[in-house]
């Protein structure tokens, strides 16, 4: 039962901000979405939530349980010299987990139709990663971080040369976005909320 809490806990840690945010979108007037473009942004978060769940990444919990900033520091595992991953599998399953991230920036909102700033947001969503793995026992790896960001950059590449002309079907309607920043919103809250809300002795 506690397990199952948990995952319904940890999906709607990344859900809910969403869904409050759409919210007071609707309520303050702004612009209006459809429906065809909320569905594809759930899609998108509960992908941001099996990312999450496969990194493994930690909390503010886990620093209070290691004894607070400086005894996590002490404690981490980090790693900054390139290229010393063992395995070609390592890399590519890093490379693996965000090019649906470079995918579907560009294919759900126009703005980001641009390789410089899915290659950005990759990276920041990466280094949010990454920094929360401070606080656990994994490792802080310099090479995860950028096999990620090649992954963005992959995903964008994909979308650019297939995407764009074969998955174009009711374009308007699935690019109908809130607003222009409206997919760092997301991630900045899935991010947030996760890291602030997410503690897992709570289901033990």
């Amino acid at each position: 039962m506690n397990m199952v809490l948990m995952l319904f806990y940890s999906i709607f840690l990344v859900v809910m901000p969403v869904v409050i945010y759409q919210i007071m979108m609707m309520m303050l007037g702004e612009n209006k979405s459809t429906i065809s473009h909320y569905l594809w942004t759930y899609i998108m978060m509960i992908y941001l939530w099996m990312v999450f769940s496969i990194a493994g990444i930690g909390s503010i919990w886990d620093m209070f349980a290691k004894g607070g900033w400086s005894a996590s520091l002490s404690q981490a595992n980090i790693s900054l010299i390139p290229f010393q991953s063992e395995g070609l599998f390592t890399y590519c399953m890093n490379i693996l987990m965000v090019m649906p991230l470079g995918f579907l920036l560009p294919y759900l909102w126009k703005n980001f139709r641009n390789i410089f700033k899915v290659a950005l947001t990759g990276f920041l969503f990466s280094v949010f990663i990454e920094f929360s793995q401070l606080f656990t026992n994994r490792l802080v790896d310099i090479d995860d971080l950028m096999m990620n960001t090649v992954g963005a950059i992959l995903g964008y590449i994909v979308w650019r040369v297939i995407g764009e002309y074969f998955f174009n079907k009711n374009q308007l309607a699935r690019t109908k976005a809130l607003s222009t920043s409206e997919p760092v919103v997301y991630m900045v809250l899935a991010c947030t909320f996760n890291f602030l809300l997410y503690n897992f002795a709570w289901f033990i």
